[in-house]
């Protein structure tokens, strides 16, 4: 049964450093952004549910050694060979150069060497914080010595709209066989990250189905909803506009019920990560997370902790490939980016990251299905307008800070 909680007790407010949400388990365990603090553009705090490698962990590796994927009937990935023939115009340089999180190379790296033995080309890997690697892609605007990037989806339309990147190649080899939101205007999503609600079972029952359920007074001094900015903040002030019949344009009414449950909440979070001794306790026993990271820190750190998806669905963050403007190596780069959409390196993105998949002709066994959200297939993703998102986040910002934080 749920315990319920003397209301008067007195209660700690942190607030979070503003890191990215989800954690890297295989490093130092603090985000999905890589563990860097989200200190770059508005754009990217508003959709940073992106990326950072987490571990595999002990069931995932068990499960990667079975894993194998099938192909749809209705569809086929591109062949190395096939997608190598976008490199030779280029002249085939010595390495192409990947910027993205730290953690990811140890994980990813090996799969890569199916990309250099079909083009010739060695993948040199950059792995820093986003800040750093934004600032990098726009001080070096039409003359990038990074090839592709890694970026959070919010990021993706400014940076095309500057003429830091280019625009997407729908011709692409692997291009058409992505799930509709992995289709990006100057980008392409290369995995998926969905939001949810994380709980400690054991004083959580039954468990929550609703993203009201994090306003839900019953669970006064337990929950820790999300610091802002923060993607997984903007997940919940968008289902919370939705719900109530509104749209990402206007998220001041989510934010006015948010405010009405201050006084209850346990504190305010950047990272789930960082606060795990106080979900093991139960001192905090609801929250926003991201399906994989949730997963991971039950398998892999023994966190008493479920993950749903509430019945009114939940928005998905997507990690996205770009190319810089002006690459010297733009088919090579762009031959790099349809490798990662191709049906080995999905695969290592789901078993080693339990990220879900950007693929809709991809299929894995019903084991690894059960630890990844979302799952293929799945029918609980609800859309969330990032750009919009972004283009309003110094506004939203302006009535957080005056209505919750203050």
């Amino acid at each position: 049964m749920l315990h319920h909680p003397t209301l008067g007790r007195s209660r700690r407010r942190l607030v979070a450093p503003i890191v990215a949400f989800a954690a890297v388990l295989a490093a130092c365990g603090s985000s999905d952004g890589g563990g860097a603090s989200e200190t770059s553009s508005a754009a990217t705090t508003a959709a940073a549910a992106t990326t950072a490698a987490a571990a595999t962990t002990a069931a995932a590796a068990a499960t990667t050694a079975a894993a194998t994927t099938t192909v749809a009937a209705a569809g086929a990935f591109a062949t190395t060979d096939e997608i190598a023939k976008l490199c030779a115009a280029d002249g085939k340089p010595a390495k192409l150069v990947f910027s993205t999180f730290p953690g990811q190379k140890v994980l990813i790296d090996p799969v890569t060497e199916s990309f250099t033995k079909a083009t010739g080309v060695d993948v040199e890997w950059l792995e820093n914080g986003l800040g750093d690697r934004l600032t990098k892609l726009n001080a070096e605007k039409g003359s990038p010595t990074i090839d592709v990037a890694l970026v959070p989806v919010g990021e993706a339309p400014g940076l095309l709209a500057n003429g830091v990147t280019e625009a997407t190649n729908k011709a692409l080899p692997n291009y058409e066989q992505l799930i509709p939101v992995a289709k990006l205007d100057g980008g392409y999503g290369v995995s998926v990250l969905q939001f949810g609600i994380a709980y400690n079972p054991q004083f959580v029952n039954p468990a929550p189905t609703s993203w009201t359920d994090l306003l839900d007074a019953k669970y006064a001094g337990h929950v820790a909803p999300p610091s802002m900015p923060n993607s997984g903040g903007y997940a919940l002030l968008s289902m919370l506009a939705k719900i109530g019949g509104g749209t990402e344009a206007d998220l001041s009414k989510a934010i006015d019920q948010v405010a009405a449950f201050k006084a209850n909440a346990h504190s305010f979070i950047g990272s789930s990560v960082s606060v795990e001794e106080q979900i093991k306790s139960g001192e905090i026993r609801m929250y926003v997370d991201i399906g994989g990271v949730a997963v991971g820190a039950k398998a892999k750190r023994g966190v008493p902790v479920e993950f749903v998806v509430p019945k009114e669905g939940s928005p998905v963050s997507i990690n996205t490939l770009v190319v810089p403007k002006g690459s010297k190596h733009k088919g090579c780069a762009e031959a790099f980016v349809a490798f990662m959409l191709g049906e080995e390196s999905q695969t290592a993105w789901a078993t080693q990251l339990l990220y879900g998949s950007s693929s809709s002709l991809i299929t894995f066994p019903d084991a690894l299905s059960k630890t990844l959200y979302p799952a293929p297939g799945s029918t609980t993703i609800v859309p969330i307008d990032w750009g919009t998102i972004a283009k309003n986040s110094k506004d939203t910002l302006d009535i957080w800070n005056r209505k919750v934080t203050s």
